[in-house]
């Protein structure tokens, strides 16, 4: 019974909108009614991972700082009290503000009074620095008090190139800093450990900022961030292009926070006025109630969601991270994105209907197997049947000819040398007459005695016989690369390096001559009666130049090789007859191999087509590797 044949049209119709319009529907009933469970739920993800990136954050710009106070005390030096050269400790300072850049200076204040700093240029203004007569190329500027057994103070600063050198020397005679009245110097003569201080104003550039700070056995070692550097690292966090990020104290007083003024709004003093106020009412609340992390408050009219985390600035003080942003910028991506779906949804499902004539998954797999298929014939890979009996028409139509042309060339390859086909065609090599000159190893090899056995053994014994001495000896040269040319009675050539490159040939000739000696041995010697003399096999090889090609006429070629190489190689192999030898190779094959097969001379013979005798040389074997 003939099964019915679906046309391809209708078929890709059918199907595809049937499953369009239910996954359509299916995905925008479920889409609307979860996105609106999802949003509160991302908020509250969204908010709370921002808070973590920005405390770690905070804990990598703190964490250098408090660590490097920490191991002050194992400085090198840092008992040694200052001169007017300086400190020691100058290369190490420098160093240190290279790689700490959130930091504004490192200090040393000693008991007697006398102080040590090396400040960043990049924290002072220019106006500030061209004050003091800093050159152009300054990249810190070292402050020295020198103030013990002194009845006035001596105060000088140096203004230093990136790598710490020298660019000029100023005196400060006017200066009277003494470090012990600092609020750094103060907190840590207190205790063992790291302290930070509340934001004071620094003497040496009266800008705002705090110390880290922790006593030695001759006074503190210090490190100054400035609130410019913490307002500008809140103000970089992305939470901080449409919300507000601060930084306040237990008691609710402000420590830093970001821009207030909305981005693109820079000049609205309204807003900017509005979320001061809003910031400090949060503040405030948040500060009343250290178990409160989460809440909801209006801002001009706009919902918007806190955030609070408490936050290590070094030292040991800890101090609030309050993140606060429109409830719109964290969700309102997420129900743009529900109410965009249901329409670009039915958008879809009404602009696919006329495209579904032309795409289609249920093609798409018997059309992707019979192009594979048409990829292994062409490679004359013909091992493999080819699938029929798709529901499409056109499909199964096309199905059962590439079947049919599969089976017509693998008969049709029974008759041809399917390994030389296939090397043919990966080499893309055009089948034209002629040919091209290339180095190729050629092996010829013949049964001795073997027309005197078949002599009196009936034709289908011979034939069976001939079948599988040629088998075991066709797979030993592919096995080893060969090409095999023809087969001439008993008789066989083959060549390496053609029409494939072939690394070390003159070896893998070798290999196969010594595998085939060996394996058609135990199968020729079952053939001799009693008294008949025994079939061997014989081989001669060489490598060499030769005319590698296609020979015959334009409808029926031969690919193979000609020239003196095949000539000699085929001439060594008769050779073992006269000289009771099995395998015989050209004097250029020993130098060649020399070291790695065993040879031994057989003299100098005389070849027909050479004016002089030629040496020749039997194989006897492989040598070991180590050898």
């Amino acid at each position: 019974m003939t099964r019915a044949r679906i046309a391809i049209a209708p078929s890709i119709f059918t199907i595809t909108l049937v499953i369009a319009v239910g996954l359509a529907g299916a995905i925008i009933s479920y889409t609307h009614g979860q996105n609106a469970k999802n949003a509160e739920l991302a908020a509250t993800v969204l908010m709370d991972r921002a808070l973590e990136t920005i405390d770690l954050r905070i804990s990598a710009l703190v964490e250098p700082i408090d660590s490097t106070v920490r191991q002050s005390r194992f400085w090198l030096s840092l008992n040694e009290p200052p001169s007017y050269a300086g400190h020691p400790l100058r290369a190490h300072m420098v160093s240190l503000l290279r790689e700490m850049p959130q930091a504004s200076s490192v200090f040393v204040g000693f008991e007697q009074g006398d102080h040590y700093q090396v400040a960043s240029a990049a924290h002072r203004t220019a106006e500030v620095m061209s004050d003091r007569g800093a050159p152009p190329d300054t990249a810190y500027q070292e402050t020295v008090i020198l103030r013990s057994g002194r009845a006035k103070p001596l105060a000088l600063v140096r203004f230093l190139d990136a790598q710490g050198g020298i660019l000029a020397t100023r005196f400060t005679p006017e200066n009277d800093y003494d470090p012990r009245g600092r609020p750094w110097y103060e907190l840590a003569r207190g205790t063992d450990e790291v302290v930070r201080t509340d934001v004071y104003h620094f003497a040496m550039s009266t800008k705002l900022g705090v110390s880290v700070a922790r006593r030695f056995e001759q006074g503190v070692v210090g490190v100054d961030v400035t609130l410019d550097e913490l307002t500008a690292f809140l103000d970089a966090v992305p939470q901080a292009r449409d919300g507000v990020v601060a930084l306040f104290h237990d008691d609710g007083r402000i420590l830093t926070h970001s821009k207030l003024a909305p981005r693109g709004a820079a000049g609205d003093a309204d807003a900017s006025g509005d979320r001061r106020e809003k910031l400090e009412h949060l503040v405030t609340r948040l500060a009343g109630d250290p178990l409160l992390r989460a809440l909801k408050v209006d801002v001009g009219g706009h919902a918007w969601l806190v955030r609070r985390n408490p936050v290590d600035l070094g030292g040991g003080a800890a101090e609030n991270l309050v993140v606060a942003m429109p409830r719109a910028a964290v969700v309102g991506p997420i129900e743009d994105v529900s109410q965009r779906t249901f329409l670009v949804s039915l958008l879809i499902v009404l602009a696919s209907i006329p495209l579904i004539w032309l795409v289609s998954r249920r093609i798409s797999r018997p059309i992707h197997a019979l192009g594979e298929a048409a990829e292994r014939i062409g490679r004359f890979e013909l091992d493999r049947e080819i699938p029929s009996g798709s529901v499409i028409r056109e499909v199964d139509l096309l199905q059962r000819a590439m079947e049919r042309m599969r089976r017509s060339l693998s008969m049709f390859s029974l008759y041809a040398p399917k390994t030389l086909v296939r090397q043919l065609v990966a080499s893309e090599t055009p089948p034209v007459l002629g040919g091209e000159r290339r180095e190729v190893t050629v092996c010829f090899m013949d049964l001795e005695n073997f027309t005197a056995m078949s002599s009196h053994l009936e034709p289908e014994e011979v034939m069976l016989r001939m079948s599988q001495y040629f088998e075991r000896v066709t797979q030993i040269l592919q096995a080893h690369g060969a090409t095999i040319d023809k087969y001439i009675g008993d008789s066989v050539m083959a060549f390496w390096n053609a029409p494939m490159a072939t690394q070390d040939h003159p070896a893998k000739a070798c290999a196969a001559a010594l595998e085939i000696i060996a394996e058609t041995s135990a199968l020729t010697s079952g053939w001799v009666d009693a008294g008949d003399k025994r079939v061997r096999t014989r081989i001669g090889i060489h490598c060499g130049q030769a005319i590698i090609g296609n020979v015959g006429s334009s409808d029926r070629m031969n690919y193979t090789a000609l020239g003196n190489t095949v000539n000699l190689a085929s001439r060594l192999e008769g050779l073992n007859r006269d000289l009771g030898t099995s395998i015989l190779v050209s004097e250029d094959m020993k130098a060649r191999l020399e070291g790695r097969f065993r040879f031994r001379s057989a003299g100098e013979t005389a070849i027909k087509g050479y004016e002089e005798p030629v040496p020749v040389f039997e194989l006897l074997g492989a040598l070991p590797d180590d050898k």
